[in-house]
């Protein structure tokens, strides 16, 4: 009964934030306000911080739960389309450039250099990073960097949620209006020709939500194993090697995209089993889950290095992808939104392209349209930031510290 319980609050506090983001035409997007009612709760002391892992939605299932997502969405992309993203790489890249010259430029000059470097790695958003940076800053007896780098990488989800789900409806009204009146304009999304398409495992061809899943499970253990391969390896070679594995769910991600290429799975495959919604619910209370390690304590002692961090690296992260977003064809409302995706990651930006893509839409055409043209960007730049970058400029800022 009381775990029954949890999971009716659990789901009650999503869909108020659904509802509220349907009423208010995404300006309050649901991630923002369920992360504003989770919080809330845990603070009170009406929600039990860990009430996600008594429900059970947290890890393990939850990283089942990415895995299977990730396939997914690794699908709908072709691999033409996929090489095509290279523009989404540089202005992911431009962005997180830009966020750590304005923190070690303007940053030093308001809060101390250790508190820079530590915060700097997990305003990415990654939590490996993150986790690098506080055990770096702890070994080094910096306390208070240690907790504003747990801070950060906790909350900057209340700037990056509103200001990605605006970012984004700008964009999606912007394609709607050309798409209406001049489609001509818009950006060729290189397709594979059915002649590219290799009739391999076509005795797989699956018809049921049974046999869909299962593939779909065997190309994320593909991707999984590859990785423990590769790590495996790399630490064989050496062991400082080992932080620069390529994340599973990358693999994933590009796994997704092969196994459609090559018929082992088709596009879109979760969608064909009616279970995308209970994945969404379980990888949204998942995030929502993060929250519970903050508390007031927490922010108030560190507040103004917060302010200032999240302020000033925010900052640098929009100005360079604005700059560079005319160099690469990018909108600049695109072009920001997909390197805000350094403070958000998966699943929070395909929850917010999904989210944006479903208010700005009339019907299932101009969904899927909104979908091609915003989507494989922010997976992309999530994953460029996220599951890389923050890697490589965590190892850089913990050699900096000494």
């Amino acid at each position: 009964m009381e775990l029954f319980g949890y999971f009716c609050v659990v789901t009650l506090i999503l869909a108020v934030g659904d509802l509220v983001s349907a009423r208010t035409r995404g300006v309050l997007p649901a991630l923002f306000v369920a992360s504003a009612l989770f919080l809330f709760g845990f603070w009170s002391g009406y929600l039990p911080k860990n009430i996600v892992q008594e429900v059970g939605l947290g890890a393990p299932l939850a990283d089942f739960a990415m895995s299977l997502m990730v396939v997914q969405m690794g699908s709908t992309l072709s691999p033409r389309r996929l090489i095509a993203e290279w523009r989404s790489i540089a202005i992911a890249a431009s962005g997180l450039a830009g966020m750590i010259a304005f923190l070690l430029i303007f940053g030093r000059m308001l809060i101390a250099w250790e508190t820079i470097a530590v915060a700097a790695p997990p305003l990415t958003g990654g939590l490996v990073a993150a986790t690098m940076m506080v055990q770096a800053a702890t070994e080094r007896g910096f306390s208070s960097p240690a907790v504003l780098a747990t801070v950060i990488y906790v909350l900057q989800g209340f700037l990056s949620y509103p200001l990605t789900a605006w970012l984004l409806r700008l964009e999606g009204r912007r394609l709607l209006e050309i798409r209406r009146t001049d489609p001509h304009l818009l950006r060729a999304l290189p397709e594979e020709s059915p002649s590219e398409r290799v009739p391999f495992f076509s005795a797989l061809q699956q018809t049921t939500p049974f046999t869909r899943i299962a593939l779909i499970a065997l190309v994320a253990l593909a991707a999984t194993g590859a990785s423990g391969m590769l790590e495996a390896l790399l630490t064989r070679i050496s062991p400082a090697l080992k932080v620069y594995t390529p994340h599973p769910l990358v693999l994933c991600f590009l796994f997704g995209c092969l196994a459609t290429r090559y018929r082992i799975t088709d596009r879109r495959p979760l969608a064909r089993t009616s279970s995308i919604g209970f994945l969404a619910i379980i990888l949204t209370a998942h995030v929502m889950s993060f929250l519970q390690g903050a508390t007031p304590g927490m922010i108030l002692s560190s507040l103004y290095e917060l302010l200032v961090a999240i302020g000033v690296g925010a900052t640098g992260l929009l100005c360079f992808a604005a700059a560079s977003s005319r160099f690469f064809g990018y909108s600049i409302p695109m072009a920001a939104a997909l390197s805000l995706t350094a403070f958000s990651g998966f699943p929070q930006n395909f929850l917010l392209a999904d989210e944006s893509a479903r208010h700005l839409s009339e019907n299932a055409e101009e969904y899927d349209f909104l979908m091609q043209h915003t989507l494989p960007q922010m997976l992309v730049g999530g994953f460029v930031t996220i599951m890389i970058a923050s890697v490589v400029i965590a190892e850089l800022f913990v050699r900096i510290l000494g």
